[in-house]
């Protein structure tokens, strides 16, 4: 790209190249989901999750997939919205809902896994070119994270003297 003032800019403009990236992959993929499919991909983990693993209340699908309470609350909503998704009483924990996929929900999954085949395809060809251990060093990031979140990252920084304030 001529003059990527965000790849000139380094580690200053992380988060935004890691949102551009996201970005720039996403899209295609939430494309292809909608025009095959009429599937929103932001769908996707909830739905294989409960594909792979079966009913369970939302608070265990939000811990699993480690999304924030609203996104999942927005996720399960449209996915309800749609048919493909169902939600049932806990009997063991009344504020809570057991999520599962309808019947509708099970097929439209099976739709996705076979254009996920071919998603997964490009991705494995994409980084394979790029960059092979990609998701070591993605792994690697989360784990450091896990460890020690960013906010507290920065936190120490400050402690430091790192402030021109």
């Amino acid at each position: 790209m001529e003059n990527d003032y965000l790849r000139d800019s380094g580690i200053k403009t992380l988060g935004t190249r890691i949102r551009r990236l996201f970005e720039r992959l996403n899209s295609n993929v939430t494309e292809v989901y909608r025009r095959e499919l009429g599937f929103e991909q932001r769908w996707f983990a909830l739905g294989m999750l409960l594909k792979d693993h079966g009913p369970m209340n939302s608070r265990d699908a939000t811990k699993r997939l480690g999304q924030s309470h609203v996104a999942m609350v927005q996720v399960v909503r449209a996915m309800e919205k749609s048919g493909l998704l169902e939600r049932q009483a806990d009997p063991s924990d009344a504020r809570s809902k057991i999520l599962h996929l309808t019947s509708a929900g099970a097929e439209k999954l099976e739709q996705v896994s076979a254009i996920s085949r071919l998603v997964d395809q490009a991705a494995t060809e994409l980084l394979a070119e790029a960059a092979p251990d990609f998701l070591h060093q993605l792994d690697a990031l989360d784990d450091a994270l896990d460890r020690l979140s960013f906010a507290d990252r920065i936190e120490i920084a400050f402690s430091e003297g790192g402030s021109n304030t």
